[in-house]
């Protein structure tokens, strides 16, 4: 038999994307502490913090997404029983968009009262469902496969979630796409779009678990 190095523990995935999505956490926050000296000078404080609202506004927004963001991906990655070179670069090219948030949520907060709204809101989308447009980029250069193992408590038969997670991929990715689109004709409605998402993604374990309960009664 030959001998082969085993893969590396899920454990150091899951360290380095908590520190990933650490040190996003934070950089959405220094745009805001940037405008302490501006504000701080101002003759009407309150006027001043009023005036930067976009700043304000887009770095809540970005941190609803990171964190759960953050929250989806152990919810489910703590069912999954080891790892291989899909897994791992699956997470890492996540890890690529949610270092990238930062800059769409900095752009957005720059443009999102000025006539280059479309374009924040369009990047800002771009960086919000990139992780689901890689997904599926990925699963189809992988030859249309799923090499995910899941542990036996997975509250449902694992070859059913892996023939629907491309399909639930799909959709998330249609969806992204149309309102990436509809950022460039009223970047507003793409906005309420966007936060529609966001919603459906801030309970991921009743989410998830409303999810699974269609899928077995499906099949």
């Amino acid at each position: 038999m030959e001998n082969q190095i085993k893969h590396i523990s899920h454990k150091l995935i899951d360290s380095l994307s908590d520190g990933v999505y650490s040190i996003a956490l934070t950089l959405l926050g220094l745009d805001v502490v940037a405008l302490v000296s501006e504000v701080s000078h101002s003759k009407e404080i309150n006027a001043a913090l009023l005036e930067h609202w976009p700043t304000f506004f887009s770095y809540i927004f970005g941190f609803l997404v990171l964190f759960s963001m953050w929250y989806s991906y152990h919810a489910l990655s703590q069912y999954v029983d080891g790892t291989n070179a899909w897994i791992v670069w699956n997470h890492g090219i996540g890890m690529l968009w949610i270092a990238l948030m930062p800059f769409g949520v900095a752009l957005l907060g720059e443009t999102l009262n000025t006539p280059n709204s479309k374009w924040g809101v369009f990047y800002f989308g771009i960086c919000l469902f990139g992780t689901q447009f890689s997904w599926l980029i990925q699963w189809a250069v992988s030859g249309f496969k799923v090499p995910v193992k899941f542990h036996d408590d997975l509250p449902i038969d694992p070859e059913t979630l892996k023939r629907m997670m491309p399909v639930f991929f799909s959709i998330t990715s249609f969806f992204g796409l149309a309102l990436i689109l509809l950022s460039l004709i009223n970047p507003w409605l793409a906005m309420a779009g966007y936060a529609a998402h966001i919603i459906t993604n801030a309970t991921p374990v009743t989410s998830l678990s409303k999810f699974m309960t269609r899928l077995s009664k499906m099949v």
